[in-house]
């Protein structure tokens, strides 16, 4: 008898450990797919909206709760990628550059990221008052500029970039500094600064048209051209036609803009990472239907070619069953996986 009661005060005592264990346990740890949550720049950015309908398509489809969690930029949720404290992210292809090869403002590299899937390309241009008189890049010489967003610090590597196709250093501006985004279209709003920087088609930008008298105006990218897709990994520079979504481009202008990614972590589960990347492509079609930031890409173009980090092994799995994965992507795997090894 007494050897049946120590049995079962084993049996109990090892039962309360293992609920300890699984009380105590980091979130992380737990199965990723158990929740969803996507980090995402502060409500009003364009990184806020697709983040939106990526959490809104992910539990609808998988019926698992997904939220998105606004932070003040994205450089404040990298290191929670890299450490595996939240399972998505949309960042810029510069901040996933920045961060992954350890380049300034990263003091290490975040070998831990991971790609899922491209989103949409961002333009994050300069935006002034309409009745300013300026209408490209040159005209900020001597003007006060947002360069440095300290909650999105890869960003201010972009601003210096979009300044040199104009010709203009730091010599050449009163540079200004602010917390966020937002913060930044707030100084211009009240006539702080004379130019800020914002996506076009933003709910900011928009705002920011409607309060200030006459309206914005996003100014066209230089003549030197170069000086920004020759130094920035993906920059692109293309005529923006106006459309209904987007104000302060009253005439097509010739604006920049760079790709934004859907990251997570090495942590996610393999077959995780497969069913949110095969939700996602199977899916594309309905979120490009109801978001216009989507609308301009394919489903074939959510899987690069040259990410400058590697795909997630769940990820890369669906896409190779999809049949969109090619030798290039291959070749391009390979090189960031022995890059995440240094």
């Amino acid at each position: 008898m007494m050897n049946n009661v120590i049995r079962r005060a084993a049996a109990i005592a090892l039962a309360l450990a293992i609920g300890l264990l699984w009380t105590f346990a980091p979130e992380h740890a737990e199965a990723q797919l158990r929740r969803i949550a996507i980090g995402s720049n502060p409500a009003g950015t364009n990184y806020y909206v697709v983040a939106s309908g990526i959490a809104k398509l992910l539990q609808d489809e998988t019926g698992i709760p997904s939220t998105v969690r606004p932070f003040s930029g994205s450089s404040v949720y990298m290191p929670m990628l890299q450490r595996g404290e939240i399972a998505l992210g949309i960042n810029t292809e510069i901040d996933s550059l920045s961060a992954f090869s350890a380049l300034d403002p990263y003091p290490a590299p975040m070998s831990n990221l991971r790609l899922v899937a491209a989103m949409m390309p961002l333009r994050d241009n300069l935006m002034v008052r309409a009745d300013s008189g300026m209408r490209t890049i040159e005209d900020l010489r001597g003007r006060r500029v947002v360069v440095a967003i300290r909650s999105n610090v890869a960003l201010e590597r972009w601003h210096w970039a979009l300044l040199a196709t104009g010709g203009l250093g730091p010599d050449d501006i009163d540079m200004v500094s602010v917390a966020s985004l937002p913060d930044g279209v707030r100084l211009l709003t009240e006539g702080r600064v004379d130019a800020a920087p914002i996506g076009i088609a933003t709910a900011l930008a928009r705002q920011a048209e409607a309060t200030i008298p006459g309206g914005i105006r996003f100014l066209g990218v230089g003549r030197d051209e170069a000086q920004l897709t020759d130094t920035m990994q993906g920059a692109r520079v293309d005529p923006f036609t106006p459309d209904m979504a987007a104000v302060g481009v009253p005439e097509p202008t010739r604006l920049a803009r760079f790709a934004t990614y859907l990251n997570t972590g090495a942590h996610l589960d393999d077959d995780d990472a497969y069913l949110i990347a095969s939700t996602i492509h199977q899916q594309w079609e309905s979120l490009r239907r109801d978001y216009a930031l989507i609308a301009p890409v394919a489903a074939d173009e959510i899987v690069p070619l040259d990410s400058p980090h590697p795909f997630h092994p769940g990820a890369a799995r669906y896409f190779r069953e999809a049949g969109l994965w090619t030798e290039a992507h291959e070749r391009n795997q390979v090189r960031a996986l022995a890059a995440a090894q240094r």
